[in-house]
C-alpha cells in the first residue's frame, strides 16, 4: 500500500507539472492569423523591394558600363560609346545642323 501512495503521489505531481509548463506556449487563434497576415505581407514588401534594388542595379550597371569619347574630325566633335561602338554628332556648325543627314547622326533622340 506504501508504494502505491508513492506511485500516486508522484503521478500526480508530474502530471501537474506537465500542466503548469505548458500553458504559456499557448497562443490565441486571432492573434496567430494577424501575425501570420503581418508576416505575409511583409514577405510580400521584402520580395517588391527586393525586385526594385535588381532594377536599380541593372540601371547602376549599364550607366557604369557605357563609358563615352569625345574626338574631333574636322568642324564636328563626336561622341563613341566604347562599349557598342555607336557614334553620334555632338557638336557642328549651325550650316551642318541645317542638313538632314547631320540631324540623323545627332546625339539627341
Amino acid at each position: 500500500m506504501k508504494g502505491y501512495a508513492l506511485y500516486i503521489s508522484m503521478a500526480l505531481c508530474l502530471t501537474l507539472a506537465l500542466f503548469l509548463t505548458g500553458c504559456d506556449a499557448y497562443v490565441e487563434k486571432e492573434k496567430y492569423e494577424a501575425l501570420q497576415k503581418e508576416m505575409a505581407d511583409l514577405k510580400q514588401r521584402l520580395g517588391e523591394s527586393q525586385e526594385s534594388l535588381r532594377k536599380a542595379q541593372e540601371q547602376v550597371a549599364q550607366c557604369q558600363a557605357h563609358k563615352y569619347e569625345i574626338f574631333h574630325n574636322g568642324f564636328r566633335t563626336w561622341r563613341l560609346d566604347t562599349v557598342t561602338g555607336a557614334t553620334c554628332i555632338l557638336l557642328t556648325t549651325t550650316e551642318d545642323w541645317k542638313k538632314p543627314e547631320t540631324n540623323l547622326a545627332s546625339c539627341e533622340p
